[in-house]
């Protein structure tokens, strides 16, 4: 036979199992916290980082040309000829070569003066002899290191070869950069010397580390370069961080955790890892899990001494209720008799006393009020089949005119007045929310199709679908509004014709659908300041918005709409999530159905 347990028994059994779930509730709304403050922060650190990236990249290219320039500049392959001539001749001490030497020496210094970052410079002769074209410092390799750099310079024929600088320099923070000057006259590309530059990274990367105080990793994307910056302690000396697979992760580094940033993209001369402190970053998140704890385990020691407390006195007049219940169900509903015990001693039995006779009261208003409602909600649904005849009947009046434009041969109105039908019967229809991307694209392509009767030669329209995204959903009128907005603010903003282009990618599980025009730039934070109300369009306002909660609804706030700016385009982007119509039905669609 099952124990019963006392009322103080089962309130404290109650309150443990609240609490046990308040604090499971509450660590996972911390941890979805941490996890949107995660990518929040990556978000904000890309966008932090970026453009300093490109800064960098642009300098280290910037210092590629200023060496290509050196070796193929007119003054140096003269004079490299000059010292080829007088070598074969077996006079390398003359005043001629000596003079020509001196030039390419001059050429070498008046190019790196351009560039802070180009601390030194050399020039090694065929001979292996190193002359040394200083700036801000002076690096002159060994003997046999200068030699091994002329060696690999020789087999990368003319390439620019990047090497680390300390075996030459003693330097850590300094790269090597060395190309072949060859003789272009006669196309001969006999070997002149080798020039060969010292680059600071310090310098190089101070864009970055002035935006950033975190640890920075540098390698080169096809050599083993590898220049660590702001490692004060040396953490990095032996560990090398490892790429997340949405570009960031959390990696154990000894004692502590680091937050780490892949910003490695392809073409770049060397990938950037940012190392942030974990516990620096989410001090916040921690601080408020700590105080959570512990106001969780304070109210929940006070919660069990009171309900020990009040159990106990309020058991008699809860039982005495109890079987004044226990007389309702053998009586009328609409007439429950009146709890009317005066001497209750406990204010929550006193309560509950008063909403037990009121209940009782307003039993039959209450039944009275349903019948009513459902009244109502007849008659609501008669007036909702009602006003659906009205587009019905647009629809048809529709069609009857395209067979009368068909029959008169006015086939640019036909075809007009055959879109604008199929576009309201869409419209119109409310069985679906979603529909498959390649029902979305023939909407788009009806309204394309009116128009360029309109516009004719002024509009050009490109459709770039990925083939694996035509089984994808999409919520209904999402890319038309959009082709519509291109055709207001692009075509309609220019005198010269206007392209308008539907691209739609895969990215990994994310559908990029992208509705790009030629017209002139968007307002800066266009999407934010239409929601929160700030900037007034030429239009109603709501189409951008209506669209982004759709997508919202959907997918998550992770997805929706965004809208920027990428060379001459105008580009409206909508980032959804890849889903097929069964996954949808499956469940994740459901749910949102049932919201709307």
């Amino acid at each position: 036979m099952r124990k019963r347990k006392s009322i103080a028994q089962r309130v404290i059994s109650i309150l443990a199992v609240v609490l046990i779930l308040h604090f499971a509730g509450g660590c996972v709304v911390l941890y979805e916290l941490e996890k949107a403050n995660t990518n929040y922060i990556y978000q904000l650190t890309g966008e932090l980082s970026h453009a300093s990236i490109l800064k960098m990249e642009d300098q280290m290219a910037g210092i590629q040309d200023i060496l290509y320039d050196i070796v193929v500049s007119p003054q140096v392959q003269e004079a490299g000829s000059t010292i080829l001539a007088e070598s074969a001749a077996g006079a390398v001490s003359t005043m001629k070569y000596s003079s020509s030497m001196n030039v390419i020496t001059s050429r070498i210094q008046q190019g790196i003066v351009s560039d802070h970052a180009i601390v030194c410079a050399n020039f090694l002769d065929e001979t292996g002899q190193v002359r040394v074209v200083a700036s801000t410092r002076y690096y002159r390799p060994s003997e046999e290191v200068a030699a091994r750099i002329g060696l690999l310079a020789q087999e990368f024929q003319g390439k620019t070869i990047l090497l680390d600088g300390m075996e030459s320099t003693g330097d850590d923070n300094i790269l090597v950069l060395a190309k072949e000057l060859r003789e272009k006259k006669d196309l001969s590309l006999n070997h002149i010397g080798v020039v060969i530059l010292y680059v600071d990274m310090e310098q190089v990367c101070r864009p970055l580390t002035d935006v950033h105080n975190g640890m920075l990793v540098l390698s080169g994307q096809d050599s083993g370069l590898r220049y660590v910056l702001n490692d004060s302690q040396d953490i990095l000396a032996e560990y090398i961080p490892v790429s997340g697979r949405n570009g960031y992760t959390v990696q154990s580094i000894g004692q502590d955790k680091y937050f780490v940033v892949d910003f490695s993209q392809p073409g770049q001369v060397f990938s950037y890892m940012l190392l942030e402190p974990y516990s620096r970053l989410f001090e916040d998140v921690l601080q408020a899990f700590w105080r959570y704890v512990g106001l969780l385990a304070l109210c929940g020691a006070g919660a069990m001494v009171l309900a020990l407390l009040l159990a106990h006195r309020v058991t008699g007049d809860i039982r005495t209720f109890i079987q004044h219940i226990r007389r309702v169900p053998g009586e009328s509903l609409t007439q429950i008799p009146l709890y009317e015990k005066q001497d209750v001693r406990d204010q929550d039995v006193y309560d509950l006393q008063v909403a037990y006779n009121s209940m009782s009261v307003r039993i039959n208003e209450l039944v009275r009020d349903n019948y009513m409602k459902q009244l109502l909600i007849k008659e609501t649904q008669l007036q909702a089949m009602q006003s659906q005849m009205n587009p019905h009947f647009l629809y048809n009046t529709l069609n009857s005119v395209y067979w009368m434009a068909k029959t008169a041969k006015m086939d640019g109105a036909a075809d007009m007045i055959s879109s604008l039908g199929l576009l309201i019967r869409e419209a119109i229809s409310d069985k679906e929310f979603v529909v498959a991307m390649d029902k979305e694209l023939d909407m788009v392509c009806h309204y394309f199709i009116i128009q360029k009767h309109r516009y004719e030669e002024r509009l050009e329209v490109r459709f770039d679908v990925a083939a694996e995204c035509s089984h994808l959903v999409i919520p209904k009128f999402t890319l038309q509004p959009l082709a519509e907005n291109a055709i207001c603010y692009g075509l309609e903003c220019r005198i010269e014709p206007c392209a308008i282009e539907i691209r739609i990618v895969c990215e990994g599980r994310d559908c990029i659908c992208q509705v790009r025009n030629q017209g002139p730039a968007p307002e800066p934070d266009l999407v934010r300041r239409l929601r929160e109300g700030s900037w007034k369009p030429r239009g109603n306002g709501i189409g951008l918005l209506n669209i982004d909660s759709r997508v919202k609804m959907v997918y998550g706030d992770a997805y929706g709409v965004s809208l920027f700016r990428e060379g001459e385009w105008t580009v409206a982007q909508v980032r959804l999530r890849c889903m097929t119509l069964e996954e949808y039905e499956a469940g994740a669609g459901s749910r949102i159905q049932e919201v709307t």
